[in-house]
């Protein structure tokens, strides 16, 4: 249960932060969408640098160091957030909390692996996290009271990491580019850039999409949490079937999903939506993890290549839907996201029967 904790309360904090950074940006600052697009995206540009740096490192130098530091300059970061007092400096802000948000996620999550735990049940521990961050950071609603609950639920992640066990660590040499472990894992990074691309193009702006059609804070923060508990309760009923069957599904449904977005008119007509998106990203997740831990034995850093790949995706996403949705509206970006779901989809397909004949079944270690 400790690791589960860990993944709740720092999930928790994180997401806390995040919710209301548009509505603060645009309300307080007078930032445009397509800064708001930038700030997005440069908050991911530093959690995809950490990730793939701290990722690696964990399967060097071992997974405890790594964690705790993270978990521990995270908590000052969030903090530091208050301060920021223009859309430049909240840039800063936003970038200090990626780098360290990125450090620890793979270290815990590769603990918690070697452990033989469930990694459904600790996954859906992050989602419960999330659903209370939001809500949390909603029922507040002032903007420096949530950076500095997100920086207690943070303090608390990391005494509860003071307090894991950690055994005697297996340290991996790993080249500082993993060119033959991208080529493995080649199905699910492409898949995963392309899908949740398109979802950032959404994600970057919805939170005002919903102010505009009438949703208070507290009902963002409803909306949101919706989300969260149902991917809490499919990620623990899914892991048991084929990673490459849920890949498949997650795509499926987020393709269809992100189509009834542009029927939407009414705040509350979001939520049935909410509760297929959920299980969309709860099978592409649980999919993807399952199949990059099964056949690498590298897996910190193959683990922290994922993070990079869902964090370069929030960059474009965010960068990409900043335009789109000032040119084209939200429903524009809405369309956007559907088609490259669809592309992910098809790219997945082949790209599984590629890897198959190029490396076969040798490099899997255990079966998902």
């Amino acid at each position: 249960m400790k690791p589960s904790a860990i993944q709740f309360f720092s999930t928790a904090g994180l997401f806390a932060s995040i919710l209301l950074i548009p509505n603060l940006a645009r309300d307080e600052f007078g930032s445009t969408n397509i800064e708001i697009g930038f700030i997005v995206a440069f908050y991911s540009l530093a959690l995809f640098i950490s990730a793939y740096i701290f990722g690696r490192a964990s399967d060097v130098h071992g997974r405890r160091m790594i964690l705790r530091a993270g978990l521990l300059l995270s908590i000052i970061s969030l903090a530091l957030q208050i301060l920021a007092f223009d859309t430049f400096s909240l840039i800063i802000a936003r970038v200090l909390v990626g780098f360290c948000a990125g450090m620890f996620p793979s270290a815990l999550l590769v603990y918690v692996f070697d452990a033989k735990g469930k990694i459904g049940r600790f996954s859906a521990f992050g989602s419960l996290g999330f659903g209370f961050g939001v809500l949390v950071a909603g029922f507040i609603g002032d903007f420096n009271l949530i950076f500095l609950a997100s920086s207690l639920l943070m303090a608390v992640a990391f005494l509860i990491s003071m307090v894991l066990p950690f055994g005697k660590e297996i340290h991996q040499k790993v080249p500082l580019f993993p060119l033959e472990i991208m080529k493995k894992n080649f199905p699910i990074y492409a898949a995963v850039i392309i899908r949740h691309t398109g979802a950032n193009m959404v994600w970057v702006t919805f939170p005002i999409f919903l102010e505009d059609i009438g949703a208070e804070p507290f009902f963002i923060g409803v909306i949101y949490a919706t989300n969260a508990v149902v991917q809490f309760t499919a990620m623990q009923l899914i892991e048991r079937f084929r990673s490459t069957y849920l890949m498949a599904a997650g795509l499926i449904l987020s393709t269809t999903v992100f189509i009834l977005f542009t029927r939407i008119h009414i705040f509350w007509e979001i939520l049935p939506l909410q509760v297929v998106l959920a299980t969309a990203w709860a099978c592409i997740y649980i999919g993807s993890l399952n199949y990059i831990l099964v056949r690498n034995p590298e897996k910190g850093t193959s683990a922290g290549l994922l993070q990079s790949s869902i964090s370069i995706s929030a960059i474009i996403g965010a960068m990409v839907g900043g335009v789109i949705s000032y040119a084209y509206g939200y429903h524009g970006a809405m369309f956007m996201a559907a088609t490259m779901a669809a592309i992910a989809l098809a790219l997945f397909v082949w790209g599984d029967r590629w890897t198959q004949k190029r490396f076969g079944n040798s490099y899997i270690i255990r079966d998902a």
